[in-house]
């Protein structure tokens, strides 16, 4: 799968930076398939709905509430140092026991809402520890910011008149 997007839509999804040209919408070739059986697609997202959504889930914590706002998602971390031997047998230390460039990475994906998808997101921070714990809040953030200006009809694009001439937000 190349983004969390594909596993939501059940096809390839690959953002892009243009969306027009001059006022014209440029064109986008049909995605294609994942490429995995629909039972496979299937597994996934529900695996990753119960991840967000049943109690016990990793990421359980940092849900949103409302049905029509829960969305889906996977938590991670990505081990930055090697674990001796002699550290296994004595006791692992722990990421607050670590320096800072020796901590974990905390790792997060998702996409939301799960009745209808229309956002994706990952979030990496270098260095945070659990995905769970400091990734997904942050995703969680997001994906209720962008859902709750949708439901009050707020565009997700800067109006041209926010915008200074050295093209930062006035």
């Amino acid at each position: 799968m190349e983004t969390v997007a594909s596993v939501a839509e059940g096809r390839m999804v690959f953002p892009r930076i243009v969306h027009s040209r001059a006022g014209q919408k440029l064109p986008r070739e049909a995605p294609a398939p994942v490429g995995v059986s629909d039972e496979a697609l299937a597994a996934v997202r529900a695996g990753m709905d119960a991840v967000m959504n049943e109690p016990g889930g990793t990421g359980y914590g940092s849900r949103i509430p409302d049905p029509a706002m829960a969305y889906a998602g996977k938590t991670g971390t990505a081990q930055v140092r090697r674990i001796t031997a002699q550290e296994r047998a004595t006791g692992v230390i722990t990421n607050a026991q670590l320096p800072w460039r020796l901590r974990d990475h905390a790792l997060f994906v998702a996409y939301g809402p799960v009745v209808a998808p229309r956002y994706a997101i990952s979030v990496v921070v270098e260095h945070g520890g659990g995905g769970a714990a400091v990734a997904a809040p942050i995703a969680r953030d997001i994906l209720r910011f962008a859902q709750e200006r949708d439901v009050l009809g707020i565009p997700t694009a800067y109006p041209v008149a926010a915008l200074d001439t050295g093209g930062r937000r006035a």
